[in-house]
C-alpha cells in the first residue's frame, strides 16, 4: 500500500510531460484496488497503538492522493465511501 503512495509523484511528474491522462487513471485505479486489499487484510480501527496510527496514515495519504488525482481529471471526489 504504501509503495502504491510513493509512485504518485512520478505519475504526476509524468503527468506534466507528457499529458497523457490515461496513465493518471491507471494510477489511480490501482491504488485504489491496493487500498481495497490493504483494508480487508489490515484491520485498522480495530488495531491499536502506533499500529493503528499507521494504518490511519495510510488510509488519510490514500484518500487525499485519490482526491487530488481525481481532481487533476476534474472528478470531484465523494466526502464518504
Amino acid at each position: 500500500m504504501a509503495i502504491a503512495l510513493l509512485g504518485f509523484e512520478g505519475v504526476l511528474h509524468d503527468l506534466e510531460q507528457t499529458l497523457e491522462l490515461h496513465r493518471l487513471c491507471g494510477y489511480l485505479f490501482n491504488l485504489a484496488a491496493a487500498f481495497t486489499t490493504f483494508y480487508e487484510h489490515c484491520p485498522v480501527l480495530r488495531a491499536e497503538g502506533v499500529t493503528r496510527d499507521s494504518r490511519l496514515a495510510l488510509c488519510s495519504l490514500t484518500a487525499r492522493a485519490l482526491a487530488q488525482g481525481l481532481s487533476l481529471l476534474g472528478i470531484t471526489a465523494p466526502d464518504q465511501m
